[in-house]
């Protein structure tokens, strides 16, 4: 009797789930009628799921084909000579060329820098699009897919596509927007159908219906039309579940997703749970049964181990409940739980163990958290808290202060060219300049990214933007150095005063951060290499 218990109480929890697990396997496998039908159920889904991979596949890929031919077209257009030269008549001409030959292309016009399109028949007529997406994309210099609209002129579903025109010195200087039907896809829609049920849908990226394989003769019908389906959320949040869902007719289908066009598209096929597993249907009541004994034997050995392990993880919860409230050299009694589980007998010594430690850890830790490991100086968090409360303290006082926001000058070139070591080094040897030039009455920190954060106390605006000139000067003076590489550096640097009425935020710095963020935006946008002061 006494191996017998000792065997037992050396058993791993591992090794009791174990033995439950077989219990129940062999339980099944005695009580299962039709052991193929696990094989067959498998086949089946792996079929569909094959079909409907294959389909959405071809369709992507065709779709990726079809959206680039259509953006690299535009994309010609913006980078012509009649275009950078802003020679309209003879890019309207090419226009109008490209449009005679390629049914799909609805119009083709040309945005000017202030957002306005003008009339070919009377250049005095103009049109306002500068508050739409695709030009303010080109603003930014990029170019823009957009989901399907309604064209007001013609009533057919359209996508435009837009590609910003730059100068030879990378300044905007117009758009190139094209507006196209979706004839060729609607035609390639209909040849998608697959079995009795299965069906293909094209999806913008929020949900709603491009295209669909179904009677695309009406396809006016399905434009933005919300597939509020399961199959959509698992397409936004990545997820790879092949379970099935209730589909965009009521039924319950398997389906598979694809994203398309950089994340703008999504092809969904589906096929019907009814279609796939028409001939399975009569087996499910024997697989329901032996699922609820599964369950009934789960559930049986879950309460039995559980009970086991109740009464140590008891003492675990207590223990962590007095840790947390600042008794952080607690320790767990070994003796009151030899009887568990070996793992949670080794648990309860790792937490005794990490008792001891635990409180000379939390204090390194509560110094590295504000303190930023790469550049040794203090980080985000120490600002907003050790320097807020600075800053209170050097305005109860009557002095001004002002908070300088320093961006380091294309950043990520340093770091393509030269690696992440070397840029590593450079933000090291950036926080020492800083350090060195602010003065005493000056909190440096590291914001993020390549961008830090100066605090200074007792000084106005103007001994800021003194203050600023100066470590951009040093900055270009002392380049990064070692034996391999040198890296020569400019820095663009935003500069807020201190001022009673906030505008951003509910706190004295979050409003003084905000709008130096605001002026170093100006900054960088005006060249870099420069200071730029709130207004």
């Amino acid at each position: 009797m006494r191996p017998m218990f000792s065997y037992f109480s050396n058993q791993t929890i591992k090794m009791r789930f174990q033995l439950w697990i077989v219990v129940v396997i062999v339980t099944l496998t005695l009580s299962i009628i039709v052991p193929f039908y696990f094989i067959e159920q498998k086949d089946r889904l792996d079929e569909a799921e094959n079909q409907l991979k294959q389909v959405i596949t071809l369709q992507s890929l065709y779709i990726e084909r079809w959206n680039q031919e259509k953006l690299d077209t535009i994309k010609r257009f913006a980078v012509s000579d009649h275009a950078k030269f802003h020679q309209i008549g003879d890019l309207k001409r090419e226009f109008q060329d490209y449009s005679r030959v390629n049914s799909e292309c609805l119009s083709i016009a040309y945005v000017e820098k202030d957002g306005f399109i003008r009339s070919d028949a009377d250049p005095n007529i103009s049109y306002y699009v500068g508050d739409r997406q695709y030009f303010k994309q080109a603003l930014e210099k990029k170019s823009f897919v957009s989901g399907v609209i309604i064209s007001k002129d013609s009533g057919k579903p359209v996508i435009t596509f837009s590609a910003p025109v730059l100068g030879d010195h990378n300044d905007f200087k117009g758009a190139v927007l094209g507006i196209v039907t979706l004839e060729m896809l609607n035609s390639l829609m209909k040849q998608l159908s697959f079995g009795d049920t299965g069906e293909v849908y094209v999806l913008d990226s929020e949900g709603n219906i491009v295209t669909a394989s179904n009677d695309t003769s009406k396809s006016e019908e399905f434009v933005n039309v919300p597939m509020k389906t399961e199959i959509m959320q698992r397409a936004k949040t990545g997820s790879t579940s092949n379970d099935s869902y209730i589909g965009f007719r009521g039924e319950r289908v398997y389906g598979q997703y694809k994203w398309s066009t950089g994340k703008s598209w999504v092809v969904v096929g589906e096929i019907t749970q009814r279609e796939v597993f028409q001939n399975l249907n009569q087996l499910s009541i024997a697989i329901i049964i032996i699922s609820l004994v599964a369950l009934i034997l789960s559930i049986g050995a879950a309460v039995t181990i559980a009970s086991r392990i109740e009464r140590p993880i008891r003492y675990l919860l207590r223990g962590t409940k007095i840790i947390q409230n600042g008794n952080y050299d607690y320790q767990i009694d070994a003796d009151k739980i030899r009887m568990a589980p070996i793992e949670l007998r080794m648990l309860v010594n790792t937490f005794n163990l990490m008792s001891d430690k635990l409180k000379a850890n939390i204090s390194l830790l509560e110094h590295s958290a504000l303190v930023d490991q790469l550049t040794e100086i203090p980080n985000r968090r120490y600002m907003m808290q050790e320097g807020n409360k600075q800053l209170q303290a050097c305005i109860a006082a009557g002095h001004m202060c002002s908070v300088m926001m320093f961006d380091i000058d294309h950043f990520k070139k340093i770091n393509d060219t030269y690696g992440h070591l070397v840029g590593d080094r450079v933000l090291h040897h950036v926080a020492s300049i800083l350090q060195r030039l602010s003065g005493t009455d000056t909190i440096v920190a590291r914001y993020g990214g390549e961008e830090f954060i100066l605090l200074a106390m007792r000084k106005n605006a103007q001994e800021s933007v003194s203050l600023a000139e100066d470590l951009i000067r040093h900055i270009m003076e002392e380049p990064y150095t070692d034996e391999q590489v040198t890296v020569k550096l400019t820095a663009s640097i935003g500069i807020a005063e201190y001022s009673p009425t906030l505008e951003f935020g509910t706190m004295v710095l979050e409003d003084m951060v905000s709008r130096a963020d605001h002026a170093l935006y100006r900054a960088k946008s005006g060249g870099r290499n420069r200071v730029e002061l709130d207004r």
